[in-house]
């Protein structure tokens, strides 16, 4: 007879587990991080009682430390998705609580960025930053190929970034050479043959792969064969993709041009809010 690999006492004949025991594990994961996102809302809880807590779950579920580190991790970085909301800005209140929630589960900078928790953070900051007023600088910390106009600031730098141009291509459509059949030994006589018509298909084509850098005067793009400067005063209209950009420049030929950036919504809400400052 087998004992319960949670609980170690005797699980019976031909198992392993006990399913209560199972349950109690699947499930403890998910309560400690419930259990760090209601700490997030509830600020006035003590350490000691937000680490009695997380304990309890943990023992009671028979999760071992690293199983029980996942799932703090993955509570506060749910605890960050809430302070962020819908408009994707963080106040300073929050900011203040999030911190403080990190140091009470004595969290570390790899641990929270995990699940890209760190990045959502500084991203809210920057944009809130640039709302506000206070366009951040980030010139000094970015050595990147783009040759700045002076006094201009880098806000926000995407490396292995793709661009892509929407490209017209001619051809012709519709054509062909008839049919042909003899009418006498050597005398052969075509019918039907034209030449078709020209049409314009538009192709979205990958131009280059480079750095996608926002200032807060130009969007630059820099690859090994293909370099862009955008003014924003020069952009019409902003198109967000899921994982990039679009821009329309004001010019009566204008084809749009995507910068593909991994964040799309944050990429979006940066340069147009950056471009009504102009």
């Amino acid at each position: 007879m087998a004992n319960c690999k949670f609980c170690g006492q005797a699980a019976g004949m031909f198992r392993s587990e006990h399913d209560e025991c199972r349950s109690l594990h699947l499930n403890a994961a998910s309560k400690i991080s419930q259990t760090v996102v209601w700490a997030f809302n509830a600020p006035d809880i003590s350490t000691e009682e937000l680490r009695r807590q997380v304990g309890s779950v943990a023992e009671a579920g028979f999760l071992d430390v690293p199983q029980c580190r996942d799932a703090i991790v993955k509570g506060w970085s749910e605890a960050v998705n809430t302070a962020l909301g819908e408009d994707g800005l963080l106040s300073d209140e929050k900011s203040t609580r999030l911190m403080a929630l990190k140091d009470s589960l004595a969290l570390s900078d790899d641990e929270l960025d995990r699940h890209g928790a760190i990045g959502r953070i500084q991203k809210a900051l920057v944009l809130e930053g640039v709302i506000n007023g206070n366009i951040p600088d980030f010139t000094r910390t970015h050595h990147l190929p783009v040759n700045l106009q002076k006094g201009e600031t880098i806000v926000w730098a995407y490396e292995r970034s793709e661009y892509f141009e929407d490209q017209i291509k001619r051809e012709y459509v519709g054509r062909s050479k008839g049919v042909s059949f003899q009418i006498m030994k050597g005398v052969r006589y075509r019918m039907g043959a034209y030449k078709g018509h020209m049409v314009d298909k538009t192709q979205r084509v990958h131009v280059d792969t480079g750095v996608t850098v926002i200032t807060d005067r130009n969007i630059y793009f820099a690859g090994p064969s293909k370099s862009v400067r955008v003014p924003y005063a020069k952009i019409v209209s902003f198109i967000t993709f899921d994982d990039g950009i679009g821009i329309i420049r004001d010019a009566q030929t204008a084809k749009p041009q995507m910068f593909v950036t991994g964040d799309g919504e944050f990429t979006c809400n940066l340069v147009t809010n950056l471009a009504q400052q102009q």
